[in-house]
């Protein structure tokens, strides 16, 4: 981000493409995996639940390294400790913000948005007790990024504060303290629900044109599997969110059709913004989303 953007540094952080992954902290699941609480599919066999809940097989720290800058995380307070979870449980939240708060030391110029986006089993205490062991962390709570910097704050804000972590909290609990961004007000994340290619393509190539102002906007390469797909998959080749992810969304996220986003949405006068997937690491997501960035600074420079 800041190889990149040095030579623009107003360029606002709503206004460029940051690569995410969906459901980030699933690395750790396995077929042995706990169900998470008010899992529907709490009678289906732990083994075909995980084939298709498991979106990552990286680590939040080689996430990072390799050039991911958005977390989705989905947090359930279990009686061993705060865990991640999609459908099952995965990994301890603990080891994930320690992570991340090695990575945003080391490269205090990288700007990392962590975003909590389901909390579950938390009453009022327990978003106290988690919200203020998210600011008392040694190597995050100085690094946190608060509210008021706002979505179209530039790159130079942020780095001549020397903050480089945002956690967009749950609605209703952001007064713990300024440092938490109110979901509601701050982000946009469209979940189009489909396992069908063509109908993802479309509403993302719409969904990018209604882009709030003030906001950051994600938006969602990812195939969702339906009943269907998951009972008929056990009967052919696509047994598996990865084998429906991997061939299935090979062309969106291909440069082109970046690129036809990035377009779309200048045409709305916006930006593509933040764009996840799952299973990144198999394909030129990150090489391709950076792209659309080296193009901006190029066009950018050539009108200074």
């Amino acid at each position: 981000m800041h190889d990149l953007f040095k030579s623009q540094p107003t360029v606002k952080l709503n206004e460029i493409v940051i690569p995410g992954t969906h459901d980030s902290a699933t690395d750790e699941m396995t077929k042995h995996s706990p169900y998470a609480t008010f899992n529907k599919l709490h009678r289906v066999n732990q083994q075909l639940v995980c084939l298709w809940a498991k979106t990552q097989h990286h680590t939040i720290y080689d996430q990072l390294m390799d050039g991911v800058r958005y977390l989705d995380l989905r947090i359930e307070n279990h009686a061993d400790g705060w865990k991640t979870f999609h459908g099952l449980l995965s990994n301890n939240l603990t080891d994930v913000l320690d992570q991340i708060g090695v990575f945003a030391t080391n490269h205090n110029r990288e700007i990392i948005l962590v975003d909590l986006q389901n909390l579950v089993n938390f009453d009022f205490q327990d978003h106290v007790n988690l919200t203020e062991y998210i600011i008392k962390h040694p190597s995050i709570g100085l690094r946190m990024a608060g509210n008021h910097f706002g979505a179209d704050g530039t790159l130079l804000d942020f780095w001549n504060a020397d903050k480089n972590i945002i956690f967009f909290y749950t609605e209703g609990y952001r007064h713990f303290s300024h440092l938490y961004w109110l979901r509601h007000t701050s982000i946009e994340n469209p979940w189009y629900n489909t396992p069908k290619k063509s109908v993802l393509q479309e509403k993302l190539l719409s969904g990018i044109c209604k882009r709030k102002p003030g906001y950051f906007h994600v938006s969602q390469l990812v195939l969702t599997p339906d009943a269907f797909k998951v009972v008929t998959g056990l009967l052919t080749k696509v047994s598996s969110l990865y084998s429906l992810t991997i061939p299935g969304i090979t062309d969106l996220i291909s440069s082109e059709f970046l690129q036809s986003l990035e377009l779309k949405a200048t045409q709305a006068n916006t930006h593509l913004n933040i764009v996840i997937v799952d299973f990144y690491e198999h394909s030129s997501f990150i090489e391709n989303c950076l792209k659309i960035n080296a193009d901006m600074v190029v066009s950018r420079n050539g009108l200074a």
